[in-house]
């Protein structure tokens, strides 16, 4: 019973923190506006030509896939952190003082991160009642049908998501953004392959995402009614709106699905007590010690405490050289650009170096279209620091501070970021010349001006650098990767949008500026 209670009182006291975030808030706010466009058509679940009525099993499993996509992939980025928090603030060496264990510590942020990312579910439920009223087509409410997707699909996943997230801040390697790439590659990799798996067709109540439950009995409903349904399913909008009508009355949960769905929720206690097997406990002795180059003391032995009194008397001042004080950018540049790349070890930059060989052999289609997208996302971990670094390394009272801080040091960090944007592609920038393509070439250095704008933002108003691996990676995917012209900062499937996102750039830049006057102020 004691072990209970401090699991409850740890899970409670971070919750109570987590929710009086601003980071909360936002994700809160986003929740909102894809339960409000799911409201209004923008977001839909369909099955090629065809939906079910809008009654509580449709609605309900609609939102809970929803939650699924949506909570599941970003929900991961807000509920990662709290140990971090307790490592910066000192709150995790004051308990690693108690007797308090590892496994009971990260079950407690565990079930508090299970509760953060429920409380965000609990919205769309809330949302998805509001839908089934505002449609009209059935309004009556049955709570325990509707409610089913979200006890047997969401909250197992939940409880896997919020899992992850300690595991990941557990593992010394994925603590910081190289952890969130991972994350965001490993979500999006995954899905296709629950779908296309064989043994999860067989047995769908084992894919984490509920999808392969949910499309395998509508498909039975829809197929019975209409034969000629061809399988086709679709979660979003942008779609081909379904003409045709059917009536789902939902899954039927039987006790092997129940326990296959509650199989994840114990993967996910294994997972705890996986990363307990990782986990520092806050003990420094434990991390791997950095190797100190010890130079020769040039310093003569103590004088007597005569002669030293003597010393002191004659010691004075030299007086600091006017041409000292004198403001250089260009310094100012090279330190942020020297700060920017620190810490890369030489493979890294091999990397660098073999993109780039392969920009100016390959022509300049397949330059636009496979070797910029790479070169663009090899330096992200250098880019997120931009506008965060000071907060990270608590240096801010020393750096805002300095004079002209906004006028110096700001624009020094966006110009380092420029640079390194040219430098990773270089390559692409010679072959683009070469091959005289103009509108390439031109939406390459508005992609290379929208870079480190977004990072500079992001930083300045997150003070993390999380905000901007989300954005930037959500828009990589989607544009370059996925054909999103809209978000085709590259220009790999046409000619980008310079004249969007140079405009927008600007106004980004200026939104950063906004906020670091905020933060010199405060």
């Amino acid at each position: 019973m004691k072990s209970v209670r401090i699991i409850y009182h740890l899970a409670r006291a971070d919750f109570l923190e987590r929710v009086r975030q601003y980071s909360f808030l936002v994700m809160l706010g986003l929740v909102v506006f894809l339960g409000y466009q799911t409201a209004i058509g923008n977001m839909a679940l369909e099955l090629g030509l065809y939906r079910g009525e809008f009654n509580s099993a449709w609605v309900g499993a609609m939102m809970s896939l929803i939650a699924t996509f949506f909570i599941g992939w970003f929900g991961f980025y807000l509920v990662k952190g709290s140990v971090a928090r307790d490592r910066e603030t000192g709150v995790g060496q004051i308990m690693a003082t108690t007797p308090l264990t590892r496994p009971l510590y990260l079950i407690g942020k565990w079930l508090s991160n299970f509760a953060v990312l429920m409380a965000m579910v609990a919205v769309l439920a809330l949302a998805a009642i509001l839908i089934q009223f505002l449609q009209g087509e059935n309004t009556q409410i049955n709570l325990l049908t509707f409610l089913a997707p979200f006890v047997f699909i969401v909250m197992p996943l939940m409880a896997l998501v919020a899992a992850a997230a300690v595991l990941f801040e557990s593992v010394p390697f994925l603590q910081g953004g190289f952890g969130n790439i991972i994350y965001f590659f490993a979500f999006i990799s995954f899905l296709p392959l629950f779908m296309e798996n064989t043994m999860l067709k067989q047995y769908p109540a084992f894919d984490p995402t509920g999808l392969g439950i949910l499309v395998s009995d509508m498909g039975k409903a829809l197929t019975a009614i209409y034969p000629k349904y061809n399988g086709d399913f679709s979660l979003g909008g942008g779609f081909v709106s379904a003409t045709r009508v059917f009536t789902w009355n939902g899954v039927q949960w039987t006790p092997e699905i129940i326990l296959a769905r509650c199989s994840l929720i114990a993967l996910a206690i294994l997972l705890i007590f996986f990363s307990a097997l990782f986990f520092d406990r806050f003990d420094p002795s434990r991390a791997k010690p950095r190797s100190v180059r010890m130079k020769p003391s040039l310093t003569k032995p103590d004088p007597s405490p005569a002669s030293t009194s003597q010393v002191l008397l004659t010691v004075h001042l030299t007086p600091l050289n006017k041409t000292a004080n004198r403001f250089s950018f260009f310094n100012v540049l090279l330190a942020e650009l020297i700060l920017l790349l620190k810490g890369q070890r030489w493979w890294w930059y091999i990397v660098m170096g073999g993109i780039n060989i392969a920009c100016l052999v390959v022509p300049s289609a397949a330059v636009r279209e496979f070797a910029l997208p790479s070169a663009w996302v090899w330096p992200i971990l250098l880019w997120s620091a931009i506008g965060n670094r000071e907060i990270h390394h608590n240096v801010q009272q020393m750096t805002f501070s300095s004079a002209s801080p906004l006028l110096r040091q700001l624009p020094a960090q966006w110009l380092a970021g420029f640079i390194v944007s040219l430098l990773v592609s270089s390559g692409a920038i010679i072959r683009l010349s070469v091959d005289g393509d103009t509108a390439g070439l031109l939406a390459l250095l508005s992609g290379a001006f929208f870079i480190p704008s977004l990072a500079l933002a992001s930083g300045v108003w997150s003070g993390t650098s999380k905000l901007f691996e989300i954005l930037y990676m959500l828009i990589w995917y989607l544009g370059p990767l996925n054909k999103l012209m809209e978000l085709d900062f590259i220009g790999s499937h046409g000619n980008g949008r310079p004249e969007s996102f140079i405009p927008f750039s600007i106004v980004l830049i200026v939104f950063a500026v906004i906020g670091r006057a905020r933060q010199i102020r405060t």
